[in-house]
């Protein structure tokens, strides 16, 4: 171990270019660029082609653990697909670590964001609401929130050996339209991200698990997803610095976080320079591909001295323009220290790819299109990291069935403290559900399940209930319910599930094709809605994400109510699909539970007016 920290320090200062000196020696350089990668082991399939693959990894195949071993890789990512149960997970995660090359930990990073990025199977793991929830609850709770759930979902990382969590996202949500982050945002102040942000990675990394600020410079002011596509932020210097790069500062300045992720972005107020794609054309280079902003910005300007990764290089942003070999160049180029996924792995054709890809690497170096040093710097950066990782020994973990306990309870009263009323309520509450015939309108039938379960958990039996299903609603047999009715609850999950929820692209193409789409659901709910007014029934709207479509239905809502997730328990034998956003807005009907929660982003008025509670 310390021989190898040793002679890595001994390539930095040879790879200088003295006068005389021999060049790197190749098979030291292949191991420095070995530590510099970090590859997805979602899918395995020893025969067939990688686009057929769809055979979720759960245990490590020798293949992987060779090709780890052999590249000397520095890391990997686990997705849903490799986390099927507890003990499954803990195995799989002792395997990788036999594989590290050289006994140090190998990273294995997550996404655990909390709400709806979140990788761990929800049954053993309570996914908590969300980043925007935590944000609703900073005026009436400070940080409370925000590090009792950074410290709970360390412990459950923890638990199961994985020691690397990519988050907390301090991407400042200012574009209503934005169809990735939303609610993975802490809100739409700077002041406010970077405050809930630092304590929540203040609260991770204290229980031993590596955090990750992200995505560097901000995504928050988009309207594509770099999943899909390349985004391009137009704000001015001026913005960029009040706004973007604001939670970044403050969080660099005040809690040495160890991972900066890089956004897939163009942002030409800080670099309008640009790249030649693979097709021929110049694009301004997205800040992934930008060494004016990873390093001079980044690393010099702002002073930060940790690891610097990417986000995943197969994404569209990146992967649509440049192959995986230009983009790793490129990348390293501009300062990164790992390159995250440059392509999916899944075969052995996959792994013998990756060694090609290695190949270029080197040879960009040999060629002069990569410093030496700063290659052999970098990977002493990651060697760095896990010798800390290695020092810092196993964390205390706690008991499952405690620690399961403690977050059940943690995520209900999350829910219930982020609970918002959004306008001003024309209802008389708390309402006697006993004595009223409810329609509810739910945007898919597991979503109609978490309502009755929810009027279960609180002891009331309605004179009647019935539900539509906004992604197969039949509006005539709707309409007939809702005539029947004495108060109609909508809801509606907005905006549509993006990559960065469900794992990759491809997940994305894969999920099947609603009858209505997000849009026409909310335009079906609307009519609704404003039907049962017509008709003088009460009438009740919860946003179950993000909350700005409530101000459409300001005229059609005598309450309007956000909870920023609609997380469910998955189904059992013994209870259908329940959740805690729906408990909390059933016990606020009720009079049983207060919305104490506060707008975390602004709402405008069709006269543009902001709406804020």
């Amino acid at each position: 171990m310390k021989q190898y920290a040793l002679l890595l320090a001994v390539m930095t200062l040879s790879a200088g270019g003295c006068m005389g000196q021999k060049p790197v020696d190749q098979q030291e350089l292949r191991r420095q660029i070995g530590q510099k990668l970090m590859i997805d082991l979602r899918h395995f399939c020893a025969q067939g082609s990688s686009a057929e693959c769809k055979t979720d990894l759960t245990v490590l195949p020798k293949e992987f653990a060779d090709a780890i071993t052999g590249l000397h890789l520095g890391g990997v990512i686990l997705f849903a697909n490799n986390l099927k149960d507890q003990q499954q997970i803990r195995r799989l995660t002792a395997d990788l670590q036999q594989a590290s090359s050289d006994g140090l930990p190998l990273l294995i990073g997550i996404d655990q964001e909390g709400g709806r990025v979140a990788r761990l199977p929800t049954q053993e793991f309570p996914a908590f609401a969300g980043n925007m929830a935590i944000g609703a609850t900073l005026a009436s709770s400070g940080t409370r929130y925000a590090t009792e759930v950074g410290t709970a979902i360390a412990q459950q990382l923890n638990s199961l050996g994985i020691n690397l969590n990519f988050a907390p996202s301090l991407d400042v949500n200012n574009n209503p339209a934005n169809p990735v982050i939303n609610a993975r945002s802490f809100g739409d102040n700077a002041a406010a991200v970077a405050v809930a942000g630092g304590a929540m990675l203040s609260a991770m990394q204290k229980a031993g698990i590596l955090g990750t600020i992200k995505h560097f410079p901000g995504h928050g002011d988009t309207h594509v997803d770099s999943h899909t596509g390349l985004p391009l932020v137009e704000h001015d210097k001026a913005t960029v610095e009040a706004v973007d790069l604001y939670p970044f500062r403050q969080l660099i300045r005040q809690h040495q976080p160890a991972m900066v992720m890089t956004a897939h972005i163009q942002y030409p107020a800080l670099d309008n320079s640009s790249l030649m794609t693979k097709s021929g054309e110049a694009v301004i280079k997205p800040a992934t591909l930008s060494r004016t902003i990873l390093t001079d910005l980044l690393r010099e300007e702002m002073g930060f001295d940790g690891l610097i990764i990417t986000d995943a290089l197969n994404m569209a942003g990146i992967s649509q323009f440049f192959d995986p070999a230009q983009a790793v160049i490129e990348t390293f180029a501009a300062g990164a220290d790992i390159a995250l996924m440059p392509y999916e792995m899944k075969t052995p054709a996959d792994i013998k790819a990756l060694t090609g890809l290695i190949d270029q690497v080197v040879a960009a170096v040999q060629q002069g299109k990569l410093s030496a040093t700063e290659v052999a710097e970098s990977a002493q950066r990651v060697v760095r990291v896990r010798q800390q990782l290695s020092a810092k020994g196993q964390q205390a973990v706690v008991p499952d069935s405690t620690r399961l306990a403690r977050d059940l309870r943690l995520e209900q009263q999350l829910a219930e403290a982020s609970l918002t009323l959004v306008g001003q309520n024309k209802l008389q509450l708390p309402l006697n559900l006993a004595a009223l015939k409810l329609h509810l309108i739910a945007p898919d039938q597991t979503k109609c399940q978490s309502w009755l379960q929810a009027l279960t958990l609180w002891g009331v039996k309605p004179l009647s209930v019935t539900c539509s299903d906004l992604t197969s609603s039949e509006q005539n047999l709707a309409l007939q319910q809702i005539r029947q009715a004495d108060l109609v609850l909508g809801s509606l999950i907005s905006p549509a599930q993006s990559a960065a929820e469900l794992g990759v692209l491809a997940d994305l193409q894969a999920l099947p094709a609603m009858k209505l789409t997000v849009t026409e659901q909310k335009q079906l709910l609307q009519q609704l809605l404003q039907q049962a007014k017509v008709q003088g029934k009460q009438t009740v709207m919860v946003s179950l994400r993000t909350p700005y479509e409530l101000t459409d239905f300001a005229d059609s809502a005598d309450l309007r109510l956000a909870t920023y997730s609609y997380n469910q328990k998955p189904q059992t034998a013994v209870r259908p699909f329940s959740g805690p956003a729906y408990d909390a807005v059933i016990g606020f009907l009720l009079g049983k539970v207060q919305a104490q929660g506060q707008l975390p982003v602004s709402l405008l008025t069709k006269d543009n007016q902001v709406e804020r509670r």
